[in-house]
């Protein structure tokens, strides 16, 4: 009803149309303006982070969304709302969604791939992962390098079906849900500092290692928090009352991707 309501207000359901029963995915054009994927403008209606409330707000090229909007993802990703002043009135959307971007590595995007020379400097491609900016890269927990599949893994068997994935997945909902006693409904995402200390159990000498890559990394304090929401939701994954080495490493992973100069795991194929 909360997200069929927010529809209404933005005027995008079509006559006839009841409750919506499917989690919305919103993927708006990059050249979308601050209202629009805020809120707001003379009606102070629901923008696109609104509109993806409970479900999915997609950013394709990344890079190329106006930095203004880039930044003023990060009060709805924190506070999982939007507020707005207007002429003496406040309003109040919700906006609790999973954010996804993607992005080319590099200006040319040739970075990473198999049979292609990157002719970009580094200096280009640190100014590239410089229109993120550090305050929203900070706040995403997993950054995944991909590449082009390779017509032998198009016409291969095919992988692992989205059924076993999905089972996997309700099986790490459910020890979140019996591990969060109180709150079943707080996942490991949504932890707070406090939360993240009392369940995100690591085995014992588990913790020298984040302190090392805290460290060695320059970890802020939220992306240390972020590493153990994600280190405890890799270990739920495979059935793990704790967390393990391997669990933090693989954390720790995702997050390097786009920081300082790591910008691809391997690009030896550079020119």
């Amino acid at each position: 009803m909360e997200v069929t309501s927010l529809h209404s207000l933005g005027n995008i359901l079509d006559d006839g149309d009841g409750l919506l029963f499917r989690p919305p995915f919103r993927s708006p054009h990059h050249g979308s303006s601050l209202e629009g994927i805020i809120g707001g403008g003379k009606k102070a209606g629901p923008g696109e982070v609104s509109l993806a409330h409970n479900g999915v707000l997609f950013l394709d090229e990344a890079p190329e969304f106006h930095r203004n909007v880039l930044q003023a993802l990060r009060e709805p990703l924190e506070e999982h709302a939007v507020s707005m002043a207007r002429a003496g009135f406040t309003f109040k959307f919700p906006a609790s969604f999973i954010l996804i971007l993607a992005a080319n590595p590099c200006p040319c995007g040739n970075l990473g791939k198999r049979d292609k020379a990157c002719l970009c400097s580094s200096q280009e491609i640190h100014r590239h992962w410089q229109r993120l900016g550090a305050p929203l890269l900070d706040r995403v927990d997993l950054r995944v390098p991909v590449r082009p599949q390779l017509e032998s893994d198009l016409l291969g068997q095919p992988g692992e079906p989205s059924s076993t994935i999905r089972r996997r997945v309700e099986a790490a909902r459910a020890i979140q849900a019996r591990r969060n006693g109180d709150d079943p409904t707080i996942l490991n995402g949504r932890l707070s500092p406090a939360q993240v200390t009392s369940l995100c159990r690591m085995d014992p000498g588990i913790e020298s290692l984040l302190r090392t890559a805290a460290v060695k990394l320059d970890l802020s304090s939220r992306a240390a928090h972020s590493i153990m929401k994600v280190a405890r939701t890799i270990a739920d994954l495979r059935g793990s009352e704790t967390i393990g080495a391997e669990d933090l490493l693989e954390a720790i992973q995702h997050r390097r991707f786009g920081d300082g100069d790591f910008s691809w795991p391997e690009d030896e194929n550079r020119a």
